[in-house]
Formats: structure tokens, sequence, C-alpha cells
């Protein structure tokens, strides 16, 4: 009667397949979350820009430095439809067109006249979001629309005296 030993090799061979396979299972994991959490920091810097832009072109537009009755040659803007866009860069620098800019920022006005007739008030509404020369621009938000970086109103009341009290 021969037997023969095994030398246990085929078992330890099996034993170094399946950690590996552990190892690459759990770093694949690992650099899908490093992608994400990237994304999700660029997302945010953008939308921290953004605020900032917008917040920047509402103080311009209530400092009577933006004009958007159609003179926008004068403000480096361009009047689409009624509204108005200006576009920026990657550097989120104000560019004079649309063509390959990286963000692009709706404003509209809307007025209505105050209840004692002296004057009006008069809402901003400014809407940036990517604009066609952005490498992610078919990115898409929550609600399935194309993202919206921000969006801001700023009231302003315009004209009317002040009334003393006497």
């Amino acid at each position: 009667m021969s037997s023969r030993k095994r030398s246990g090799s085929g078992i330890f061979l099996m034993e170094m397949i399946m950690v590996c396979g552990f190892f690459l299972l759990c770093a694949s994991v690992c650099v899908q979350v490093f992608i994400k959490a990237d994304s999700m920091s660029r997302l945010a810097r953008e939308k921290n820009q953004a605020v900032l832009a917008a917040q920047s072109l509402g103080e311009r537009w209530k400092a009577g430095e933006l004009k958007l009755d159609g003179d926008a040659e004068q403000s480096g803007m361009s009047m689409v439809s009624g509204e108005s866009e200006v576009f920026f860069d990657e550097d989120w620098k104000p560019v004079e067109t649309g063509e390959g800019s990286w963000y692009r920022a709706s404003l509209s006005v809307e007025s209505q006249p105050s209840a004692s007739g002296a004057g009006q008030l008069s809402v901003l509404t400014v809407s940036i979001g990517r604009g066609e020369g952005h490498p992610r621009i078919r990115e898409k938000g929550a609600d399935g629309e194309p993202l919206v970086l921000t969006s801001l109103q700023i009231s302003s009341y315009r004209g009317g005296e002040a009334q003393g009290h006497g």
C-alpha cells in the first residue's frame, strides 16, 4: 500500500487567491469612495463660487452699476429674449460671449409699484448654471433638469421720497 503525502501547497494557494480577491474588492470600493468625494468637493467649490458671483452681480445691480433695461452692451452682458446673461470662464472671470464659457448667469428683473405709489419694488433673479464649454454640462440635478448651481433673488426699493413726520 502506497500512500502519497500531499504537500499542502494547494490549500495555501487557494487561501492566497482569496486574500488577494478580498483586498482587490476593498481597493475598488475605496477608489469609488475617493472619486465620489472628489466629485462632491468640486461641486461644492463650484456652488460656493456661483453664490459669490450671484451676490456680486446683485450688489452691482443694487448700486446701479449693472443696467438690465436694454443697455446690456455697457455692462458686458448679452440680452436673450428679455433676460440678460453673463458668461464666465473656468476661473469665474466674465467673458463676452457664451461660446466656450464654463458658467452662465441668467438675470431678470420684475418691478411693481409700491402701495403708496411713490416708488417701485424691483426684484432681481440671478440663476447660475454651467455653460456650454463646461466638461460636465450634461450633469443633471435631483429633479432631472440641468444642474443649477445657485439661484438668488435680490429686492431693491427704488424711487419715492422719504416722508418726514412733522
